[in-house]
């Protein structure tokens, strides 16, 4: 047991001084660690030579979503631990290499309320390494730690982190200049007697697909709504898609407030399919760009008549083959594709089939939509094919689901 309290104290000063020091790691998770170091540069003033001051302090302003680390804190209801040491390894979701190095002589942490939490430190001495690109190194002899969660304009989730570093402090950052491996910038660089570091993080943006319903059967033109919340700072932009090849651009509705766009469900195909909305955030800070993705999905059933071409046999048997060239006219537009592909069959839409085909070996014999038991509801000899609401109604069964349309060719007779 007594081994246990020591590995939860531990972790929990990780914790602590992961996020005291270091919590754009922590509490970030989609973002590129380069993105992390520059923010860190446009908050911290600049401090090029050793400076021996009292009172200075250090505030950052950081986006990422702080709730995942809500269940790792209530762990922790009251914990107190002595002589800690941890060196350990990570990478980050893009694959840098994170190392830590801690050390600390006491540490003390109390949940306070269900947002509030409290952490007392003594003998601090931290270091943190990321890759090549970034170094941070904290040292103090005590340190009193604040943490509550709160909610920035009643939407996002946020949490503020205060540490009091006190004593014999030290507080250096240093960051590689890149592209010039081996070379770096001392960012900041504090030795004193206090040093109060702030660290605020906020949730930046929310995404709620509105529409479609998850689950839902889609047929034609497909509309999509979704609800994109983002703080102000933020310049937004919406994509969404079910194929990353065919990307829909979404816009602002002013008057119901949320983003649209419409999918053209019939290029995609039958079946069920993951549908993505996907908003980009973008924010300058510091004479830099950073970029925050936040995404929702859901799944959803595409549903539509579809056109396949047949030979048949001289037994009554059929062939399925594939690429015949089907022309469309609907008002002004004109078009074709090649067999078997979805469509949706708007009133008013025509498909001609050529006469002929491979060669002038077979030729044209009829449109034919089958029920689901194989009886024909529909047989019509012209090549073209006029959709009217009888012809629609043909295309869906009672429960709604969409039917095949058979382009049907005959082989042509030899020459008597």
């Amino acid at each position: 047991m007594k081994h246990k309290r020591v590995l939860v104290g531990s972790l929990l000063c990780i914790l602590l001084s992961t996020m005291i020091i270091f919590g754009a790691w922590a509490l970030l998770r989609t973002s590129m660690a380069y993105n992390y170091v520059t923010q860190y540069a446009a908050a911290a003033p600049p401090a090029p030579a050793p400076t021996v001051t009292s009172g200075t302090n250090l505030s950052l302003l950081i986006y990422g979503d702080p709730e995942p680390i809500r269940p790792a804190l209530n762990l922790f209801q009251y914990v107190t631990a002595q002589n800690i040491e941890w060196r350990g390894a990570m990478t980050d979701p893009q694959g840098t290499p994170i190392s830590v190095d801690v050390k600390i002589t006491s540490v003390k942490f109390q949940k306070l309320t269900e947002d509030n939490y409290n952490g007392n430190v003594t003998g601090l001495n931290v270091r943190v390494d990321v890759g090549d690109l970034f170094n941070v190194f904290v040292k103090a002899d005590k340190v009193n730690v604040k943490m509550t969660f709160w909610t920035y304009m009643d939407m996002f989730p946020a949490l503020n982190i205060t540490g009091v570093l006190t004593g014999s402090v030290e507080v250096s950052i240093r960051i590689a200049v890149l592209p010039f491996p081996g070379l770096e910038l001392a960012l900041y660089y504090f030795k004193g007697d206090q040093f109060i570091i702030s660290l605020c993080s906020i949730k930046p943006m929310d995404v709620i697909i509105e529409k479609p319903l998850n689950g839902e059967r889609v047929s034609g033109d497909v509309k999509i709504q979704a609800l994109v919340k983002a703080v102000p700072a933020l310049t937004v932009n919406v994509q969404g898609w079910i194929f990353e090849k065919d990307v829909v651009q979404m816009q602002y509705n002013e008057t119901n407030g949320l983003w649209e766009g419409v999918l053209k469900s019939y290029n995609v195909g039958n079946g069920k399919f993951d549908l993505n909305v996907r908003a980009e955030g973008v924010e300058w800070k510091g004479g830099q760009e950073f970029r925050y993705y936040y995404q929702d999905r859901i799944n959803v059933e595409i549903n539509n008549p579809w056109v396949n071409s047949y030979v048949q046999n001289p037994d009554g048997s059929m062939g399925c083959f594939g690429g015949l060239e089907i022309k469309f006219d609907y008002e002004s537009w004109h078009w074709s594709r090649g067999t078997g592909f979805n469509f949706w069959p708007s009133e008013g839409l025509s498909l001609t089939a050529p006469e002929y085909w491979s060669d002038g070996n077979i030729m044209f014999n009829c449109w034919r939509i089958d029920d689901e038991n194989g009886n024909k509801l529909l047989e019509s000899f012209n090549p073209t094919l006029n959709i009217t609401p009888e012809i629609f109604g043909m295309l869906f069964d009672g429960g709604g689901r969409a039917r095949e349309l058979k382009c049907i060719y005959v082989q042509v007779p030899p020459p008597p």
